[in-house]
């Protein structure tokens, strides 16, 4: 799964895409810098701490906390 970046503004890339097992559109707001040491190797917890778990996990593998919950219940 492709993380997208629909928009950067002022520091700020805003991640939007459909979850890939729902279809659900989610999106997501993280600074420009953080995504940028994120796609370099660091730690998703390291790199966006202001994120919830879920957050994260959607910005990893694309996949929304409803997709988790069809997915294993």
């Amino acid at each position: 799964m492709m993380t997208e970046i629909n928009e950067k503004r002022h520091g700020q890339i805003l991640i939007e895409q459909p979850c890939r097992i729902t279809g659900e559109l989610w999106n997501v707001t993280v600074d420009e810098k953080d995504y940028n040491d994120w796609k370099g190797g660091k730690y998703a917890q390291d790199a966006f701490p202001y994120l919830s778990a879920d957050e994260r996990e959607f910005i990893i593998s694309g996949t929304s906390p409803e997709g988790w919950k069809k997915l294993y219940g």
